[in-house]
């Protein structure tokens, strides 16, 4: 692929790729939510939620990328990267403080359904008033951000990603690869970031240090993404037989994976959730531990025709799913929160015992919650809270 990568230049926003977004952010707190249904052993929960995981945060990197296009060409590009690593502090601190709310001796026994209830207002309250402050006193500002700092690295998981804010660590990863590799051939970077996926899961001690093995293992998709111009893009999804075929794949391989889930995620799992070492393999044969990278390359080949299977079947105009396209930070922080604030409330006690009618459950508090927090009031909130003033670093002269 010798084309260097434009940037999308238009004055209008682009309505296909706002409802690809808002189907994978669902996809996203859809794959958060049925996590813990697959844990009481639903035999659908976990065809479903091994479906979801095959390509959804691939398709959501793959985004990702695709909107990066202008980043090396940027000013300031520290402050992008100053403003994820912020928010991913933010993000993991507002989880573990959750968590250490919930797990006090209080909470448990009987039900605390109004003092939960309190609670979760008041947090949301904080959240809006912490970042009313911080986006009006400038010299707040610092002071908060060494304090967060200071007890962030007090903590002993501080260097261990394993849950959602992982995905915002690398973003700073994959914007500091594409930084690097600005002048190379894309060819010989992605065959280098293919490669380096493929045998990542070989060495053992990556895991979850820094989100290391998710990033390599998730960055040819980035990458394709930024490399993809629009033109390219517009070509496949819209030419006419190609888009039967690539639709056919994706709904074929619903019907194939969510009836297999178990076998899926025995098989596969190690790859497309991109934190398990292939020291795993070793358990289902010798053999397949040894052609794990081929199995790997694979994997990607045919996430992505999925991939475009999906975004061949997404509308092309105004949807309400568009909204969240456009909000999509926002879905991703707040619904990870409230999916403990589920959890300690006793929502999954309450879901049907029919596991059929438990999925549906499930699915249609995904979107209640997408539908929730695409609002701008909870986007606005993650902007201020996640703005750094990173200009005060940079010369008078190249400044606006």
């Amino acid at each position: 692929m010798e084309q260097k990568p434009t940037a999308v230049v238009s004055h209008t926003r682009d309505h296909h790729i706002d409802n690809i977004k808002g189907v994978l952010i669902f996809l996203v707190v859809c794959g958060h939510l049925i996590s813990t249904l697959q844990e009481a052993n639903s035999t659908l929960a976990i065809g479903v939620r091994a479906f979801i995981y095959f390509f959804h945060m691939p398709g959501f990197i793959f985004m990702s990328g695709y909107l990066a296009k202008g980043f090396p060409k940027k000013q300031y590009k520290g402050e992008k990267l100053l403003s994820y690593a912020w928010l991913y502090l933010l993000f993991k601190d507002a989880i573990d403080l959750v968590h250490f709310i919930f797990k006090r001796p209080y909470f448990e026994g009987n039900s605390h359904t109004m003092e939960l209830i309190l609670i979760v207002a008041l947090i949301c309250f904080g959240i809006w008033l912490l970042s009313m402050i911080y986006s009006r006193f400038p010299k707040f500002q610092p002071v908060f951000i060494l304090l967060v700092i200071g007890i962030s690295l007090l903590k002993v998981n501080v260097f261990t990603v394993g849950a959602a804010p992982w995905y915002l660590l690398a973003l700073v990863w994959w914007h500091i690869v594409l930084y690097l590799t600005r002048h190379m051939k894309p060819k010989y970077v992605l065959t280098t970031a293919i490669i380096f996926a493929a045998v990542i899961g070989y060495q053992e001690n990556v895991d979850k240090f820094l989100s290391l093995s998710r990033t390599i293992n998730f960055m040819p998709f980035f990458l394709f993404g930024f490399y993809m111009t629009k033109e390219r893009f517009d070509q496949i999804v819209n030419h006419t037989s190609g888009k039967k075929i690539l639709s056919a794949v994706f709904i074929l391989s619903a019907l194939l994976i969510i009836p297999n889930g178990r076998a899926v995620q025995k098989w596969l799992g190690v790859f497309f959730y991109g934190v398990s070492p292939y020291e795993k393999l070793l358990k289902l044969s010798d053999f397949y531990y040894s052609i794990a990278p081929l199995t790997c390359i694979l994997w990607m080949a045919v996430t992505m025709l999925i991939l475009f299977g999906l975004f061949a079947l997404c509308p092309k105009k105004s949807t309400f799913l568009a909204k969240a396209g456009k909000n999509t930070l926002g879905i991703y922080v707040f619904h990870r929160l409230f999916k403990d604030f589920l959890i300690y409330g006793g929502f999954y006690s309450i879901l049907s015992r029919n596991e059929y009618i438990a999925v549906a459950e499930v699915l249609l508090m995904s979107l209640l919650l997408t539908i929730f927090f695409k609002a701008d009031f909870w986007s606005q909130i993650i902007a201020k809270l996640s703005a750094v003033n990173g200009k005060r670093f940079y010369k008078r002269e190249y400044q606006n």
